[in-house]
């Protein structure tokens, strides 16, 4: 079968490669087989690939954190899970046509629901779930501020914010990417620059913004943290201008601005099976209802990887990139 893998860290779209490996095998007693639809393309992915990560792989690695598929074939003591189902896969490692996995590390969900959609939920949907209802927890009508508002964490914050009745902020880094963010559902949206503070209070009527999520770090989130209120949360996601975090000290000192990380990855390993399935069952009705919505860049076979990778590398790119292991599943056309 056809398998993704690395044997160095560096430039993804250099060191992945396509290989052919032995399949699988069949499942022993509490695993599943699981043919594998759709891998979405993440930036964690990238940067796993490129060794800056908090977790790297044992090498030689397949990468790929998200995927969705549908059974093979059951372990003799598998009973919740039948062939033809349709899964997410919650382990990792997902960039190949075939994956054997315990049966405790996939999701079952409705064979109707669109795997593109599905796929996209594990990383970007549950992290702005965690951090909408978890972080924020604000009252309806309250502003979140957020950075890197067209990533698929950014998109899925500015979507569920919406259907929860709270408002958005999003900051922009290149002043064409304000209509987009419009467009996609944020509520203003401001070129990041020394007068964004005066612009934030403007826009908002000088309401309170009491907490942001920022992805990309360096020196912008100084200015984030200026048009916070006192007592203002920044919580970092993500390392997107690959820089230090810099913000002021009066900030910190005075006005008791304070940073904190957030890891998804680490918050699902210290996740029951039932608080884990809970989160994804989550994400998945928000699917089913319309609220979630992934744009498709594109999607690539497995030996396509380099094009693909340096597609999802693309500044200002639109929608996600998808591999598609076993070609398109139904009702879903590639476009390579």
């Amino acid at each position: 079968m056809k398998q993704i893998r690395i044997d160095g860290f560096g430039p993804p779209a250099q060191v992945a490669r396509c290989c052919e490996v032995a399949a699988p095998g069949a499942p022993s007693a509490w695993e599943v087989l699981v043919d594998v639809e759709a891998c979405a393309v993440n930036l964690a992915d990238l940067a796993r690939i490129a060794g800056r990560y908090g977790e790297l792989p044992k090498l030689p690695a397949t990468p790929g954190l998200e995927a969705a598929g549908r059974i093979a074939a059951c372990g003799a003591s598998v009973r919740d899970l039948a062939v033809g189902d349709r899964v997410i896969l919650i382990a990792n490692d997902n960039w190949c046509q075939q994956r054997r996995v315990p049966a405790s590390l996939v999701f079952k969900v409705a064979p109707e629901l669109d795997p593109l959609q599905l796929v996209t939920l594990k990383v970007g949907a549950c992290t702005a779930l965690e951090l909408v209802r978890r972080e924020a927890a604000l009252e309806r009508g309250g502003w979140i501020v957020q950075t890197a508002p067209l990533s698929s964490v950014g998109r899925a914050v500015m979507q569920i914010a919406r259907h929860e009745g709270l408002r958005t902020l999003n900051i922009v880094r290149r002043p064409d990417a304000i209509e987009q963010v419009l467009a996609a559902g944020g509520d203003v949206a401001l070129e990041d620059g020394p007068e964004l503070a005066q612009a934030a209070r403007a826009a908002t009527g000088g309401a309170p913004l009491p907490i942001a999520f920022d992805a990309v770090g360096g020196d912008g989130v100084a200015r984030v943290a200026a048009l916070l209120d006192a007592g203002g949360t920044i919580v970092n996601y993500g390392m997107l201008s690959g820089r230090p975090i810099q913000f002021a000290c009066d900030d910190a000192i005075f006005r008791g601005i304070s940073v904190k990380g957030f890891w998804l990855t680490k918050l699902l390993s210290r996740m029951t099976h039932a608080q884990r399935d809970a989160l994804i069952a989550e994400a998945v009705e928000l699917v089913r209802a319309g609220v979630l919505h992934t744009e498709v860049a594109a999607t690539y076979p497995l030996d396509a990887i380099g094009k693909a990778l340096r597609h999802a590398e693309e500044a200002g790119r639109q929608g996600k990139v998808y591999l598609l292991p076993n070609g398109a599943p139904a009702s879903v056309a590639a476009s390579v």
